[in-house]
């Protein structure tokens, strides 16, 4: 029965391929870029679809009107055997008493999502049209894991090294380095020995981590969901001498035959799972927390697109092509939390992200792939407006909340430089900013989500 069904659902996702009628869409980003907040909000608004004032919400999504779309909704899971995302938990919370913000992501779930509209082709019998849309969540954790796919024991280890040695200043990687050079590579694994190695090594990850630093790998170590306490997580990467005679059962070909297992059954998994059949990318960028970083978190981030976008099929798919090898053509880079600044801060937050994926950004173009920016909030949590200062009209923010006054939460420089970043570091205000009130059965309130909408959607329809 199983083995019927998955062929009934490869036969019908191909018709529905060939039909250009499904869009698997990805949603790419680190760790607390805003990917569940994005999917529950873009799950909300399509889930108005049909309602009245849906055109009047969504004023740039004109396809909306154009094709007549009459309903949205979830529509049958795609893989039975893959966790549902948890929308109704996150929206549950988001009109709770207080407002809270959705749990983040501890392992892989998907959505799947139906869109009705008009069809105006004259040879069809068929008044609708269906369009169906997959969506990925995944830890941002879990995402850097990717940069393995294309690096052995020996290149793993050697880009640690090197990254012990540009971080050496700023964080504390003392305790892992000394334990790790106790450790013998030509005798047999002491298992005990390792494994304290291998906490030391997690701690300096869950460090970086809280620093705001991207590049996090493995990254099963810092959230290891269902593989907590298994031995393919007990291995390091060796950077220290190795000693000439490593033969089959020592310490490091042991470590190497982990880090092996580790690409090949849960990395390569991952990317399959969630990467592999892209057709079109949401890439969601903090770049105010990278900025707010200093130089070498700011840096940090900059360099992980760029090595993460080496990882997904990017260009023009033609109809077979799709079916037999997927790309990704077209791609949105998405400045997030765009509600943290008043609205005379978007033109530089655009700006600075422009100046953040310029390299990633030409990569994908050079390869065929439309390419877009804007700056995004996919559940906006303040509002712009004008208050007297000085004698000065100036914008600053609100809330919903009566206990928060309005405040002015400074500057964004349009590029890095440090004089900027340090001028940022000392004036901006980043705050942990709570949601806003939502009464059950409103919208999501978003800043240029029908833009995305109207990009990512518009042709399909």
């Amino acid at each position: 029965m199983n083995i019927f069904n998955d062929l009934t659902n490869a036969v019908n996702r191909g018709i529905n391929l060939m039909m250009d009628r499904e869009i698997r869409l990805g949603v790419t980003g680190l760790s607390r870029g805003g990917k569940t907040a994005f999917i529950t909000s873009l799950v909300n608004l399509l889930s108005t679809f049909g309602e009245v004032g849906t055109a009047e919400r969504l004023p740039r999504f004109t396809a909306y009107d154009a094709k007549g779309i009459s309903y949205g909704g979830l529509a049958r899971p795609r893989d039975l055997k893959v966790a549902a995302f948890p929308y109704q938990n996150a929206y549950a919370s988001l009109i709770s008493e207080p407002p809270a913000w959705p749990e983040p992501t501890v392992g892989i779930s998907e959505i799947r999502l139906e869109l009705v509209y008009r069809n105006d082709d004259w040879f069809s019998l068929s008044k609708k049209n269906h369009l169906y849309i997959d969506i990925w969540d995944y830890p941002g954790e879990w995402l850097m894991d990717l940069m393995l796919l294309k690096l052995d024991y020996a290149e793993f280890s050697e880009k640690i090294r090197k990254r012990t040695a540009a971080l050496s200043s700023v964080t504390d990687m003392s305790e892992w380095i000394k334990a790790g050079a106790s450790l013998e590579a030509d005798k047999p694994v002491r298992e005990y020995e390792l494994h304290r190695v291998v906490q030391a090594y997690t701690s300096w990850l869950k460090q970086c981590k809280e620093q705001g630093f991207a590049m996090v790998v493995p990254g099963r170590f810092v959230l290891p969901g269902d593989l907590a306490g298994a031995p393919i997580l007990e291995f390091v990467p060796w950077v220290w001498d190795i000693p000439e005679n490593c033969g089959s059962g020592s310490l490091y070909r042991t470590m190497e035959e982990r880090y092996e297992a580790y690409r090949e059954q849960v990395v390569r998994k991952f990317y399959r799972d969630c990467f592999s059949g892209l057709d079109r990318q949401i890439i969601l960028i903090d770049c105010l927390k990278a900025l707010m970083g200093g130089r070498e978190t700011f840096m940090d981030i900059n360099d992980t697109f760029d090595v993460l976008l080496e990882n997904f099929s990017y260009g023009n798919s033609s109809l077979l092509g799709r079916l037999f090898s997927p790309k990704i053509d077209k791609v949105i880079f998405a400045a997030a939390k765009a509600d943290m600044v008043t609205m005379d801060q978007y033109p530089n937050l655009l700006s600075l992200l422009r100046s953040m994926v310029k390299q990633a950004s030409t990569r994908v173009r050079a390869d065929g792939s439309n390419c877009e920016f804007m700056i995004l909030s996919a559940i906006r949590a303040t509002k712009c407006m004008y208050a007297e200062h000085e004698g000065k009209q100036v914008q600053v923010l609100t809330t919903d909340y009566c206990d928060e006054a309005p405040f002015f939460p400074g500057s964004v420089p349009p590029k890095w430089s440090r004089e900027c970043m340090e001028f940022f570091q000392k004036y901006f205000e980043m705050r942990d900013l709570r949601p806003p009130k939502i009464n059950p059965g409103d919208v999501i309130p978003e800043i240029n989500m029908d833009i995305l909408l109207q990009y990512i959607l518009g042709d399909k329809l």
